[in-house]
């Protein structure tokens, strides 16, 4: 390449890059609808926070040198401020580590998960033309993991992460970031955890765990049944039906006869009055979320950021599990990883520093807390308080969850929508239904 050519590209990419840094205290979550939003139904509400509670993200107070070691850090804002009090933990405990740390230069920067400017796009540009202001540790939603990781963009933590971390995260976590044998990164906070939330001041009873029952019980539930939560629950009965998501020949397919049963389930609640005719109109869980605060709705379908954020004080909102064909349905899930993104042995090694650091158990239990986020560690669920109630809950459904095992944004969830749509609306019975999703995955 032309020598004033490559140049001109790795000032360009400076620029970009000094570009993020200045507008990073103003960027926001992406919205629910964008596929490429960690699975989560909600994104995580975020604000601009005062300059002293935002992740210290200037240019390090000691100029980086030749002879002093330094690490980079790129955090999309969903993790650099979720919340004001998540912003300010993390501030915190990134403070700790310079201080525990005073001869290296700790450089953070804000990244977009999307678009030209993400992650994993600056990634790609920067091995090319601009490898010196790359990362070396990065925070990514888990399911851009294995691309990152085909693509060599991060590597494998190898016994950079003592395995006493490893056995202390839900079983569906480890599962999110284990390839081959091979841990793509470290997964610390779970995400998209679906379950209900109802009003205790309307609900006095139990709500059963089947879904026949839970039909047949006198209240109005409300869910986004146009969005990607709709699908969602179509998928988790369809799975609890015992679906499979492949053939026998290992292509992505979906099976008639367990289909069909999981939306017979959602034309017995819409029969028997249980699901708001509004369900329908509404894409996302925030559409959804007045209604159960208004009393319109006594029950509604909520993930677990939705519910930390929006939960009251005092206790009138509570959560419980989706009921299924004849237990509560297997929770599905996704979350955010740390990943190392470089090769060099021994920024490797300070990457592996920062990053044990922040997943210490005090240290990622208290910023989940203050995040809004669940925690991918068990032991990090000891530093939320002792009398939050959902604390309970939200861990013992994390103990029996699994990965979600497609993206969001997938045709087979757009084609598991439209099947659920059309059986919400009584445009089409369940089993014309699951022929035409069957028949529509197979083109």
């Amino acid at each position: 390449m032309n020598k004033k050519v490559s140049l001109l590209l790795i000032m360009l990419l400076l620029i970009m890059a000094g570009c993020d840094l200045a507008n990073s205290f103003n960027q926001t979550s992406p919205e629910e609808t964008d596929p490429n939003a960690t699975d989560s139904e909600t994104a995580v509400a975020t604000s601009t926070p005062a300059t002293d509670t935002t992740p210290d993200i200037a240019i390090p107070s000691t100029p980086i040198t030749d002879t002093r070691p330094s690490l980079r850090v790129w955090l999309p804002p969903e993790i650099a401020i979720p919340t004001d009090a998540g912003a300010a933990v993390l501030n915190a405990q990134l403070a700790t580590f310079r201080n525990n740390n005073p001869d290296l230069d700790l450089t953070i920067e804000q990244k977009s998960v999307s678009g030209q400017s993400g992650i994993l796009n600056y990634l790609r540009t920067g091995r090319a033309v601009a490898p010196d202001i790359l990362p070396d540790l990065v925070a990514i939603p888990i399911d851009q993991l294995g691309l990152a990781q085909s693509e060599e963009l991060v590597y494998p933590l190898g016994g950079l992460i003592e395995t006493s971390l490893l056995e202390d995260l839900y079983p569906a976590a480890l599962n999110l970031v284990l390839e081959e044998n091979q841990v793509g990164g470290y997964p610390f906070v779970l995400t998209g955890l679906p379950h209900l939330a109802y009003n205790s001041r309307v609900v006095t009873d139990t709500i059963s765990s089947s879904w026949q029952l839970f039909a047949e019980q006198p209240y109005s539930f409300v869910f986004p049944a146009n969005g990607i939560a709709g699908s969602k629950l179509g998928l988790q009965l369809y799975l609890a039906a015992g679906g499979t998501l492949v053939n026998d020949a290992g292509q992505q397919a979906l099976q008639l006869q367990p289909l069909t049963a999981a939306l017979e389930q959602l034309l017995i609640a819409e029969n028997l009055g249980l699901i708001l005719d509004q369900s329908s109109n509404y894409v996302t869980l925030q559409e959804t979320w007045p209604l159960l605060q208004a009393g319109t709705a006594s029950v509604a379908l909520t993930n677990s950021e939705q519910f930390l954020q929006q939960r009251d004080a005092d206790g009138v909102f509570q959560a419980t599990a989706v009921p299924g064909l004849d237990r509560q349905l297997t929770p599905l899930v996704s979350g955010w990883a740390w990943a190392i993104s470089t090769a060099d042995p021994t920024q490797r090694e300070l990457a592996a520093a920062l990053l044990n650091a922040l997943i210490e158990s005090q240290n990622l239990g208290e910023w989940s807390y203050a995040s809004g986020y669940l925690p991918a560690r068990q032991a990090a669920f000891m530093f939320w308080p002792d009398d939050d109630s959902y604390k309970a809950f939200a861990s013992g459904q994390l103990s029996q969850a699994s990965p979600l095992p497609i993206s969001p944004g997938s045709n087979l969830m757009t084609i598991l929508n439209n099947a659920v749509f059309d059986v919400i609306t009584l445009t089409k019975s369940p089993q014309t239904a699951a022929e035409e999703a069957v028949a529509a995955l197979q083109q």
